[in-house]
């Protein structure tokens, strides 16, 4: 009697499992389809509002604010931005050399990046292991010294 209670109390836990693990997904698929009306009513609203602003006005805000190496960012936070700053025809590229970056602390026009920025670089670029002097600099390519430097 002991061991067909014990049996019966497994299954009952392996069906109460299951049925929560059912839930779950449930759950999660619910979630999944209320987040994505979430983001596209508001990314519909962004866009109404935002785009009350002719382009003429987008290209001297961002002209005047936004510096090369920030273009990127400001295209990856939002469909409005990205395609305004593709409209606007504006090149996609930051520049995280030495030389450049020197020249942008010199110039005094150096913006101060927050941790958030450089973990948004790691995790959004391909980051290769520190340039030796003297070897050729792949194109395109940012190096863990640049980021030091830059920072």
């Amino acid at each position: 009697r002991g061991e067909r209670l014990v049996r019966e109390a497994e299954e009952e836990a392996d069906r109460l499992m299951e049925e929560a693990d059912r839930l779950k997904r449930e759950a999660k698929d619910i979630f999944a389809q209320d987040l994505r009306s979430v983001c596209a009513d508001l990314e519909a609203a962004n866009h109404k509002l935002l785009g009350k602003l002719p382009p003429e006005l987008w290209s001297k805000i961002v002209d005047e604010n936004v510096r090369q190496n920030d273009l990127l960012a400001l295209s990856m936070t939002c469909r409005f931005f990205g395609d305004t700053t593709k409209d606007l025809g504006m090149k996609l590229e930051m520049d995280l050399n030495f030389d450049s970056l020197f020249e942008l602390r010199r110039s005094g026009k150096m913006t101060p990046h927050s941790f958030g920025w450089f973990r948004w670089v790691f995790d959004t670029l391909k980051i290769l292991p520190g340039y030796k002097w003297g070897s050729k600099r792949v194109k395109g390519a940012v190096y863990e010294a640049d980021l030091v430097h830059y920072a």
